[in-house]
């Protein structure tokens, strides 16, 4: 009977330790995630089914044709008239690397400039607002025609979100292809917007979390910097777990990526940079209201009526308190890595009050990461909003283009993100009053 007492004990023991993530690391990055890995590559065998493999084929096959027949078509516009009347983000990237290239890069902060470089008949406001070292990432892709280097930036960005995802998704390809071709990215991939690309290289760095490699990952959120009004959270989530090599790596990135355009394209690009910022905002600023394309809390409350003065306040209050979630939830150290990745990833859309809705793309590794974390399961309402994100707003992009822009892409996200966050929250909230030996 004292035998099977001390091996009880030491059973009990040896859960206890093997069910935490131990903290063994000197800046708090490397911690053995293995046990959280290990169920959150058992709950993706839900897509070891059939219909696994048919939503995974089905969706990647809509976005590539929907991206592909988009680009056919603004190449046979091009071929058959010398003015276009695209009007996708795509065509002030590429505006812009065509200036770069021309050895005048200052001047892709004149709108005008912008248009008549890319010879469209856009009467839209949309100016230069990146950094340089963005600028000098993209220059290559004004040697090509727009069409050709449209669907090169498109590729890049999807095969990077491939790549991220994979360590992930347990060696199954239906999952990547869910993710990575999600018709959640739709409306990124048919604005030629950058979206993606971001997603990819947090995702990439999550993964270098994970793994025990710090420095990786803060070279890859310093590359994010060059979208910054996204990373908003990335900075709480670091200093919480003490992710002080990562931190470093990621601060010394972002100061080498600025640093070495701005010899090439000297100081006066930030002057320049700033003020069409500041003009930016203020054209945003004074038609937010009409800006139905607008999807975080800041635009979706002005639609609903409230004032503009009221709005971004309550706009700041609400990135407050998600900043303070994720300070919390990557501080416990009772919480597995996919819910903590869960829950930044569901808390970047609220907390930005420049969110437009191709950046809803983050839904589908969201959706990912909540399927991990067991957030989302086979029950009816959990799966209908995984379906959801992984849908994302790709539907509306049929909308748009048969209706025209208008509020219910609002209405449609904002509901979809605070049911994402809250369920987050509602799990991590679970997880921290567990006791240690059944965390």
């Amino acid at each position: 009977m004292r035998g099977e007492r001390c091996w009880f004990k030491l059973r009990r023991g040896f859960r206890a330790m093997t069910s935490l993530p131990q903290n063994n690391a000197r800046d708090g990055t490397k911690q053995s995630y293995s046990i959280y890995a290990h169920q959150g590559d058992q709950r993706l065998a839900v897509f070891d089914q059939k219909r696994g493999w048919q939503l995974g084929i089905f969706g990647a096959a809509v976005t590539v044709l929907w991206c592909a027949t988009a680009i056919i078509a603004a190449h046979l516009e091009i071929k058959a008239t010398e003015l276009k009347t695209i009007s996708i983000d795509f065509f002030v990237f590429w505006a812009a690397a065509k200036l770069a290239l021309q050895g005048v890069p200052l001047d892709a902060f004149d709108p005008q400039r912008l248009i008549e470089i890319a010879a469209t008949s856009t009467t839209a406001w949309m100016a230069w607002l990146y950094p340089p070292g963005f600028l000098l990432l993209i220059t290559p892709l004004g040697l090509m025609p727009f069409a050709a280097a449209w669907a090169v930036f498109s590729v890049l960005s999807v095969g990077a979100l491939w790549f991220a995802v994979k360590p992930f998704c347990a060696g199954k390809v239906q999952v990547i292809l869910c993710v990575a071709l999600a018709p959640a990215i739709l409306p990124t991939l048919l604005n030629g917007q950058v979206s993606v690309l971001w997603c990819a290289g947090l995702v990439g760095a999550l993964a270098a979390l994970r793994a025990e490699r710090p420095v990786l990952a803060g070279v890859l959120i310093g590359l994010l910097t060059l979208k910054p009004q996204l990373g908003l959270l990335i900075p709480f989530a670091l200093l919480a777990c003490s992710a002080w090599r990562t931190i470093i790596a990621a601060t010394l990135t972002t100061i080498l990526i600025s640093g070495v355009p701005t010899l090439i394209y000297g100081a006066e690009y930030w002057a320049e940079l700033l003020t069409i910022i500041e003009r930016h905002g203020t054209v945003v600023r004074g038609a937010v209201g009409d800006l139905n394309l607008l999807i975080g809390p800041y635009a979706t409350l002005i639609s609903l009526g409230l004032s503009e003065n009221a709005a971004l306040p309550m706009q700041w209050v609400v990135t407050a308190f998600c900043a303070a979630a994720v300070f919390w939830t990557w501080r416990k150290v009772s919480i597995g890595f996919d819910l903590r990745a869960a829950t930044l990833l569901t808390a970047i859309p609220l907390s930005s009050p420049y969110l437009w809705y191709y950046e809803a793309a983050m839904m589908a590794p969201a959706a990912l990461f909540m399927l991990r974390a067991g957030v989302l399961d086979a029950r009816a309402l959990t799966a209908v909003l995984g379906i959801a994100f992984w849908l994302g707003l790709g539907p509306y992009v049929l909308l748009q283009s048969t209706f025209g822009p208008n509020e219910v892409v609002q209405l449609v996200f904002l509901p979809l993100a605070c049911i994402a966050f809250a369920l987050c929250l509602r799990d991590v909230m679970l997880s921290s009053s567990k006791p240690k030996e059944a965390a």
